[in-house]
């Protein structure tokens, strides 16, 4: 709660004056002053302003704020503002001795204090004597934070119940409620650190029925997390009444209702009669088991923190344990393979890489083997693209000629290594249309990617082997039987067509009749009988489908193709 500023203006006839008017003015300006309000000092407008923030102050309370205003010059300065009309003024009833004097602000002090008009209707009545026992309760709490914490411990702010109430909707039936608490403070301590609560008091007045609702509207209150709204962590609640009885049951009641791990840590105490020790003493309690031992104020709004506290810790632990994985995942081509390979990320780089470099990225992801060196620094240069190795994310700047070129080299290093396969496999199962498609396809730069039946490429060269041999037999049978047909068509020209042409004239056209070309695997088929005596309308001595790939859309024989029957 900010304290007046002593460097205020004296407010006079409703106009805002420095020093003492003028004497020539006196005479005209008497009358309209003590008409409206009178001269007020400083600590005048000190008072009223603290009247106003507490609405119940004792003298022996406004002695304790100000200690450098002498308790005389206080009596006299509330005595006047009393006789003003800007303070009211009454000393309840007390078995033993003497209270002091309880003052509150009346409307006319409460409109010089906020600057509003003066008040219509008359001022209010005197405060019943359980209000003025409430209100200068609450009062002394702020007087016992204000006076008796630690050096190094600060009463930031003190928010009574109109400016302490947070309204918020039921986690159940988005019913609109409230907490209205007495009022609400914040503890800074010396490392900055901030604790929080709301305080209950209760002078033994509250009914089980009211202590009750009041339980069950905190636990409503910590059901909706509503304190997200206005606050970093959960308040502590503290209730201080009059006995420990009565502080044990309202303890066992917010158990009942929020739960025993409920965030809302809720603090008790039978201080109500001894306030000015509520910031001292160790009688808070913090749990319904009878073994635990009662604590002080700020040892219990610690341990509300506590778990605030524990959760910023895991929360810095593991930023820094991430910040130490990028670190890592950025240096370590190794890791960063690794991690990258449980992301199951394949085709992420294919916009800003390109298809080519993310295919060749691909392959170095699924190899087990100890990276090549320009898999290395291709690896090192997508860790200085990721804005967050962790979760795979590229930044959007433009990659640099260097980066450019650790990608380049990574696709020459994979086509390398995809054409020396294709040799490895070409020298155990024989040229076929699979591995001379896919060294075509790698001399012209592109790599395969994961879709391609070429990424299943010894299966592949296995079952062209296997056709390979087939078609070697069929050619063989083919070219047993070539002269044969060869001269049955040299005999059919009769007498001059067999004296004109040799046999060996007609082999060419024994090959444009019987054999074909597959223009998918650019492979010779050759007729086979086996084949044509289950299928209807094929002819055993014309090749009917391709013995790689198994269709029948076949082309006719070209002279360069009948070169290789021929052969």
């Amino acid at each position: 709660m900010a304290l007046p500023d002593s460097r205020r203006l004296r407010a006079s006839g409703g106009r805002l004056t420095q020093g003492r008017p003028s004497r020539a003015g006196v005479s005209r300006t008497r009358s309209r002053c003590s008409a409206r309000s009178p001269a007020l000092s400083d600590l005048d407008l000190r008072i009223l302003d603290l009247l106003a923030s507490h609405r119940v102050l004792t003298q022996t309370q406004l002695a304790s704020i100000n200690p450098e205003t002498p308790a005389r010059t206080l009596r006299y300065r509330c005595a006047r503002l009393t006789r003003e009309g800007l303070a009211g003024r009454s000393r309840p009833y007390r078995e033993r001795g003497s209270a002091p004097h309880h003052f509150w602000p009346t409307r006319k002090g409460e409109a010089i204090v906020t600057g509003g008009p003066p008040p219509r209707g008359g001022e209010r009545r005197e405060p019943n004597p359980l209000f003025l026992a409430h209100a200068a309760g609450l009062t002394e709490v702020y007087v016992a934070l204000a006076t008796t914490l630690p050096a190094e411990v600060k009463l930031t702010r003190f928010e009574r119940e109109a400016d302490a109430r947070e309204p918020f909707t039921a986690w159940a039936g988005r019913e609109k409620r409230a907490v209205a608490p007495d009022a609400f403070i914040e503890i800074t301590e010396a490392d900055e650190g901030v604790l929080l609560a709301f305080i209950e008091l209760d002078l033994g007045s509250m009914s089980h029925r009211r202590l009750k609702a009041k339980a069950a509207g905190y636990a409503e209150y910590v059901k909706a997390e509503a304190w997200r709204e206005r606050h970093r962590f959960c308040p502590a609640l503290l209730f201080l009444t009059t006995a420990e009885k009565r502080a044990r049951s309202f303890l066992v009641a917010m158990e009942k209702e929020a739960g025993r791990d409920s965030l809302l840590l809720t603090c008790v105490c039978d201080l109500a009669p001894r306030l000015p020790d509520c910031a001292s003493k160790d009688r808070w309690l913090l749990s319904v088991d009878e073994g635990k031992q009662a604590v002080d104020l700020l040892s219990a709004l610690r341990e509300a923190r506590r778990p605030f506290d524990e959760e910023q810790e895991r929360v810095r632990a593991e930023h820094d344990r991430e910040d130490a994985e990028r670190l890592r995942l950025r240096s370590d081509p190794e890791a960063l393979r690794s991690h990258l390979r449980s992301r199951s990320h394949h085709d992420w780089g294919d916009e800003r890489l390109g298809h080519p470099a993310a295919a060749a990225l691909a392959f170095t992801l699924e190899r087990d083997d100890p990276l090549e060196e320009a898999e290395r620094e291709a690896l090192r240069a997508l860790g200085t693209m990721l804005a967050d190795p962790l979760r795979v994310q590229l930044d959007d700047r433009e990659l640099t000629a260097e980066e450019r070129g650790a990608f380049d080299g990574l696709v020459r290093h994979h086509l390398a290594r995809h054409l020396d396969r294709v040799r490895d496999l070409a020298e155990r199962y024989g040229e076929g249309p699979a591995l001379r498609k896919e060294r075509k396809r790698l001399q012209g730069g592109a790599l395969p990617d994961r879709n391609d039946p070429s990424w299943r490429l010894p299966e592949e060269a296995r079952r062209d082997g296997d056709a390979r041999a087939k078609q070697e037999r069929l050619r063989e049978g083919y070219l047993g039987g070539r002269e044969q047909r060869a001269r049955q068509l040299a005999k059919a020209q009769g007498i001059v067509g067999r004296l004109r042409n040799r046999p060996e004239t007609f082999l060419e056209e024994v090959g444009r009749r019987s054999l074909r070309l597959c223009p998918s695997c650019e492979e010779v088929a050759y007729p086979d009988p086996e084949w044509a005596r289950y299928e209807r309308g094929a002819r055993p001595d014309v090749a009917g489908r391709c013995h790689f790939c198994g269709t029948e859309k076949l082309a006719k024989i070209e002279p360069a193709a009948e070169e290789e029957g021929r052969r």
